[in-house]
This record gives C-alpha cells, structure tokens and sequence, in this order.
C-alpha cells in the first residue's frame, strides 16, 4: 500500500472539513495526478468544484499536472492567492 500527505489550504481546506489526510493506492507505482484527484473526489466530493483553479505542490514545489506522485510525498492543493 502507498500513500501520500494531503495538506489542504484556504477555500480548499473549508470544502474539505480538514486540514490534512492521506491518500492511499494499491502497489508501489507512482500515481498519476488523474487517477489522484479520482481518489480524492470519493472522499472530498465538495473539492471537486474548486480543482480548476487549485495549483498543486508536491514536497514545497509547485508541479506541473504530468508530474507523478509517489508513496511520502507531501501534497499541498493551493487555491488562487492575492495580495497587496
């Protein structure tokens, strides 16, 4: 079994109801960011919504959608962020 830390950020963390979980798969291969937001959407329907404008982070840096993730990275779902 493999697994990644999800830490969730902002609006993201409120449509979840938690700051952080795991998400886990079966065997040792990397998992596609697809088939990761596929595992996500069962347990966190109410994130679904808000993908499109959320930047992935893996292990502190930004990644591009064709990076895998593989068993103890740290991801981070980072919505849009503005300042002044």
């Amino acid at each position: 079994m493999s697994s990644v830390r999800v830490l969730f950020f902002a609006a993201a963390r409120d449509a979840a109801g938690v700051e952080e979980t795991a998400v886990s798969w079966d065997g040792d291969a990397p998992l596609k960011q697809d088939e990761f937001w596929q595992l996500l959407e069962v347990r966190f329907p109410a994130v679904l919504p808000l993908r499109p404008g959320l930047r992935l982070a893996k292990n502190l840096e930004y990644v591009t959608q064709s990076e895998p993730l593989f068993s103890g990275d740290e991801v981070g779902l980072i919505p849009p962020v503005s300042g002044g």
